[in-house]
């Protein structure tokens, strides 16, 4: 009876979360593309990995440090690769080696964050749940590139 209830508890308050979620993205000021993602991130992740309430926030915490991590560290990269672009014809030998060494650093930090993501992760859960993380983390990447390409694909063709 008390395994049903928990059940029954925990299902409730995921369709109330997503149902709020919904109702936020329908009808409040538009999100962060990057808030929005992670935020779905989140709830898909809290609803796959069926964890306890305390490793639940302990992840979430994880999750959401090295995300915004990864989100800054892109902006950045987006950036400099940009600028690049602009002035790749008027920089000097020296001037192109000092911003491919910036870009090149940075592109390098962003599986330095992957990895420090993961073994934090994996120091917090099972190997069981730490197998689990690890495959949400690769479907949820991939799922997102196909539903993105799907809609573009739709939008494209109406």
């Amino acid at each position: 009876m008390n395994f049903w209830m928990n059940w029954t508890m925990k299902t409730l308050i995921y369709n109330i979360v997503i149902f709020l979620l919904a109702s936020i993205f329908a009808f409040s000021q538009p999100l962060k593309m990057h808030e929005r993602m992670l935020t779905l991130k989140k709830v898909k992740l809290l609803e796959y990995m069926d964890l306890n309430e305390s490793k639940s926030d302990k992840l979430l915490i994880i999750v959401t440090k090295y995300e915004n991590e990864l989100r800054d560290l892109n902006e950045k990269i987006k950036s400099l690769s940009k600028k690049l672009g602009e002035d790749l014809e008027k920089l000097s030998e020296n001037e192109l080696k000092k911003r491919n060494d910036e870009l090149y650093s940075n592109l390098e930090k962003i599986s330095n964050i992957q990895k420090d993501k993961l073994n934090e992760a994996r120091s917090l859960l099972s190997e069981k749940e730490f197998a689990k993380f690890q495959m949400f983390e690769l479907k949820f990447a991939h799922e997102l590139r196909k539903h993105l390409f799907e809609n573009r694909k739709k939008r494209k063709n109406e």
